[in-house]
């Protein structure tokens, strides 16, 4: 009997997804990634994108507004590895 297989669509070398958020004056700040709205227009804010330019983008409309360059930092988040767990 031939098992019919199904492709994955997952790239299980890379199963996470890079996030990336932006910092200002020592705290993670919450933005509105990509301008995006819900249904009534009203902008939804986040603490992290997953799209670089996004993240980007955000911190240079906060420096275009007065934020100092030195207190914008855009950062990538690095997703906790389950295999980094202490094996007890």
């Amino acid at each position: 009997m031939k098992v019919a297989t199904i492709p994955s669509t997952i790239d299980f070398k890379k199963p996470r997804q890079k996030e990336w958020g932006v910092i200002q004056g020592k705290n993670l700040v919450q933005l509105n990634y990509g301008g995006t709205t819900d249904d009534t227009g009203d902008p939804i804010k986040a603490y992290s994108t997953n799209c670089y330019q996004d993240a980007l983008e955000q911190a240079k409309i906060l420096i275009a507004n007065g934020a100092k360059t030195t207190d914008i930092q855009v950062v990538e988040f690095v997703p906790y590895d389950y295999m980094m767990q202490p094996n007890v």
